[in-house]
């Protein structure tokens, strides 16, 4: 892929995004959201230029997201909860392994990180691949699942 064409790729990604989350098409907020993804997709266009970028996800990962995304509305009632009775959260290390240095593992690491973080109750803070562990926080451990993904 040519320089032009990843970075039209990064400018109309983080455009499309910025558009979703500020939920309007106003002129103030498209030429802001312009500036963003111009300012993001040359960013990410020199990170990946200096081959820091070197990550491939598989489309078999795909099917393991919908475990987070179906703890998304139970977990935010106890979130909520929570604030009126605190619960004490807690740093769990659970078992991970992580593979070697391909850039399918460092994509698995980095889903690993993101997918199980979308529900609230859960924060997965570090992936070690040297002891093989995922350091994770759970605020309410007693409602977290036992497993990782």
């Amino acid at each position: 892929m040519t320089r032009a064409a990843a970075w039209l790729s990064w400018f109309a990604g983080l455009l499309l995004l910025w558009l979703l989350l500020v939920g309007t098409i106003q002129d103030v907020e498209v030429v802001a959201g312009l500036c963003a993804a111009a300012i993001g997709a040359t960013a990410a266009e020199v990170v990946r230029s200096q081959g820091l970028l070197g990550f491939r996800l598989e489309r078999r990962w795909l099917r393991l997201v919908w475990r987070p995304l179906r703890r998304v509305v139970p977990d935010f009632f106890v979130v909520l909860a929570a604030l009126f009775r605190p619960p004490r959260g807690r740093f769990v290390r659970i078992e991970f392994p992580t593979g070697g240095r391909r850039a399918v593992d460092a994509g698995r690491r980095a889903f690993a990180v993101l997918g199980p973080s979308l529900a609230p109750n859960r924060l997965v803070v570090d992936v070690d691949p040297e002891s093989g562990e995922a350091l994770v926080h759970d605020l309410v451990s007693s409602w977290a699942p036992p497993e990782l993904l």
